[in-house]
């Protein structure tokens, strides 16, 4: 049977109390305050641990991980890259690092470490996942595809790699296979969230493509997810405007205008529909 979280403080605050195994001691409470949320108090105690043991791999993990959560990525970096270097066989601390690298803004220096991640689990769908949101946003969309591809190899349930894949597909003009990718996505996880962003991303392509009729039915499917978004209320407005059915237009403008009524282009396009 395992130990419950206040089992777990009250042995280590015990330890402590004795001068036993005090570097685990602290790191024991530092994971069970960062579960509980209190992440201040978790940076105090593996702080704590390191100025017991200089070199411990678990603390530089953890403290790591709260200062991410703080925000404080600087930090965060630091000691994820010095946790790694202690034990450059965890695939784990790899992507950790990559993830903070990432979210301070450095691709390069995260699709590095999300590289390191894979070279340690090969089978690491989160790493493939998230290196290749790291080269979508570089502008590498093949990269991407091939990624989020491999991703969803391993995890075929991933609909979040289903959806940015369409993306990539949509970037490389491959509007067709795009649809398809996403029609698959809607029809095999239907009440998926994944899903719902689909059928606007359907939408969205059908209606550039000149085909209103259609983009008009994927948009009304996905105002049942999301019945107060403003800008898919938008597109369907502009899809039933383009379908001659003036009133459909106004009904979706107006509901946008009782959400915001500074909405000036909503207020534009009823002034126009109203007077025609």
């Amino acid at each position: 049977m395992g130990h419950s979280t206040a089992d777990i403080v009250k042995k280590a605050n015990t330890c402590l109390r004795q001068g036993k195994n005090r570097v685990n001691a602290e790191i024991a409470l530092g994971i069970a305050s960062f579960e509980n949320g209190d992440v201040e108090t978790a940076i105090r105690h593996y702080e704590k641990a390191l100025k017991l043991q200089k070199d411990s791999a678990e603390a530089h993990a953890g403290l790591g991980i709260a200062s991410a959560r703080t925000g404080n990525l600087e930090k965060a970096i630091k000691h994820l890259q010095r946790a790694y270097e202690l034990s450059p066989d965890c695939g784990l601390l790899a992507n950790w690092l990559a993830d903070a690298w990432f979210d301070k803004g450095d691709l390069d220096r995260a699709i590095e470490y999300y590289s390191e991640a894979v070279r340690n689990n090969a089978t690491d769908s989160n790493a493939h996942n998230d290196m290749a949101d790291a080269y979508r946003l570089k502008g590498d969309y093949q990269q991407a595809f091939e990624l989020y591809r491999r991703t969803l190899q391993i995890d075929p349930l991933d609909t979040n790699a289903m959806l940015e894949l369409a993306q990539c597909q949509t970037q490389m003009n491959q509007t067709d296979a795009a649809l398809l990718t996403l029609k698959n996505l809607i029809n095999n996880f239907p009440s998926s969230r994944d899903s719902a962003t689909a059928m606007v991303i359907c939408g969205t392509i059908l209606l550039g493509n000149g085909n209103p009729g259609e983009a008009a039915s994927w948009f009304e499917r996905a105002l049942e997810f999301f019945p107060f978004n403003r800008p898919l209320l938008f597109q369907s407005a502009v899809c039933a405007l383009k379908l001659g059915n003036n009133d459909k237009c106004a009904t979706h403008l107006k509901r946008i205008l009782e959400m915001d009524p500074s909405d000036n282009r909503a207020a534009a396009l009823l002034k126009k529909v109203s007077a025609s």
